[in-house]
């Protein structure tokens, strides 16, 4: 089974994911560029399973797919020294075979999003 590395795919961040920027602003570079580390790690163990398509514990839970075939994840991210509820939720669009990874939205985890604020962040990506 193939291993992959963040290196091995395209990882874009949606035009309208409009948190990320503040978020990126309060977290510092330093601990934006980790929870980025570890975003990529996270992914690319799930896509080194080779299915691309089931639940992972409490860290990814597909909730969707998109017109053009790209799959739904909510993934639950934790941050350092942050607590349980200081993490974040992001919504992001996964096209397995191409290797390509569309950050949709980032939401703090204080803020809980909906179901509905998940659908709303992937629609227009396809």
């Amino acid at each position: 089974m193939a291993r992959y590395s963040p290196s091995d795919g395209k990882w874009i961040v949606a035009p309208n994911a409009k948190n990320i920027y503040d978020i990126r602003q309060q977290m510092g570079e330093d601990s934006y560029n980790l929870a980025k580390s570890d975003l990529q790690k996270i992914l690319c163990d799930y896509f080194s399973c080779g299915q691309c398509d089931f639940k992972l514990g409490q860290t990814i839970s597909p909730i969707g797919k998109t017109p053009a075939g790209g799959k739904v994840l909510k993934v639950r991210l934790g941050l350092a020294g942050r607590g349980k509820r200081g993490g974040l939720r992001l919504s992001v669009v996964v096209y397995c075979k191409e290797k390509r990874v569309v950050i949709a939205e980032v939401f703090k985890r204080k803020e809980d999003p909906s179901d509905e604020e998940f659908s709303l962040s992937v629609s227009g990506l396809d």
